[in-house]
């Protein structure tokens, strides 16, 4: 457990941890597996994941439902998750049709190879290619197109080639189809089924994930500084010239930091508020101090915009698990009662 009290920022810290462990490699859950170009470290989109499609034992359907209910429950509440799907993925979930090109934009070697393919128009040009019947999936695992086939390593004959080609982009289009499908029973378990059709993948993904990019403006705009002057006085005008000047990666860590997730709800779905409060008593040597349930800041007031950067980045980045409150808490009154034994 946490040593913490629960009235919401441990269960979105944990969702958050959910998040990065499916998303982590190697991973010991291995339900999502690295896209080819995150593999392969060749194009765009190299940091997204697709469901594995090598599982479909029943203990990992329920694994991918249970996935499924916790996307569902993100749209319902507006507390989004960090997943990095893969187009293909969101356009399954609603209904689109899936094209080459969903799958080139996570697989460029794939596009690639059918590009060479098409281009092979005798005979000698295929023979050259040495294609069998054994081809490369989405996890990097060679599988065998033709069932029942005694040799895999069979040449496809020239006479073959374009039925050779279509098989293999509709395997690839259908080869995460089992996983998708109970993602989206678990994600209909608490979702209405009438839902997901009125969406587009673009939609859904935002509804699930938030918003990747954090705007300054967007975040600013949902603020109450709970200090004298609101955001006039100092301390506010030194932090929002300090958040302005961080990366997109230094907002995503200040709003786990302070909330449990690294990303906004659309639209800010769930009403919330950052709150901002002065931190009474402390100075330039104090860290910033956080409460992820009421997605809270408490900030001293420093002596200048540097050291309040400083700080911030510091706390922001270092101090990520809910847990090192209590065992902070627990070392000061250790050490306290050392200094009364001393006494």
């Amino acid at each position: 457990g946490e040593g913490g009290s629960d009235y919401g920022g441990l269960f979105r810290d944990s969702v958050k941890e959910v998040s990065s462990e499916l998303q982590c490699n190697p991973s010991t859950l291995r339900l999502l597996v690295p896209c080819p170009n995150q593999r392969m470290g060749l194009g765009d989109n190299q940091d997204r994941w697709v469901p594995n499609p090598a599982l479909r034992s029943r203990r990992h359907m329920r694994m991918f439902r249970f996935l499924g209910a916790l996307m569902g429950s993100g749209v319902r509440t507006g507390n989004p998750m960090e997943l990095d799907l893969a187009s293909f993925v969101w356009k399954n979930l609603v209904g689109e049709n899936c094209t080459l090109g969903d799958l080139e934009a996570v697989d460029e070697q794939f596009g690639q190879e059918i590009a060479m393919l098409r281009k092979a128009t005798s005979g000698e040009q295929w023979a050259a290619l040495g294609r069998t019947w054994r081809v490369r999936g989405v996890s990097g695992k060679r599988v065998c197109l033709r069932s029942g086939l005694d040799n895999s390593a069979t040449p496809v004959a020239f006479a073959e080639r374009e039925s050779y080609i279509a098989s293999y982009v509709a395997y690839r289009l259908g080869e995460c189809a089992v996983p998708i499908a109970a993602i989206r029973e678990g994600f209909n378990e608490v979702v209405p089924n009438l839902v997901l059709p009125l969406l587009t993948w673009r939609e859904l993904e935002i509804r699930v994930c938030g918003n990747a990019t954090i705007d300054v403006q967007a975040l600013r705009s949902i603020t109450e500084h709970n200090i004298p002057g609101k955001d006039k006085h100092p301390l506010a005008v030194k932090f929002w010239n300090v958040v302005t000047g961080f990366t997109n990666d230094d907002r995503a860590a200040l709003l786990a930091f302070a909330w449990g997730r690294r990303r906004l709800p659309p639209s800010n779905r769930g009403g919330m508020h950052l709150k901002l409060e002065l931190l009474h008593g402390r100075g330039d040597e104090a860290l910033p101090e956080a409460h992820t349930c009421f997605f809270a800041i408490d900030i001293p007031n420093y002596s200048s915009e540097e050291v309040l950067r400083q700080k911030l980045l510091y706390a922001i980045h270092n101090c990520r698990c809910i847990d090192n409150d209590f065992v902070a808490r627990g070392a000061a009154l250790h050490h306290g009662e050392e200094a009364l034994l001393e006494e």
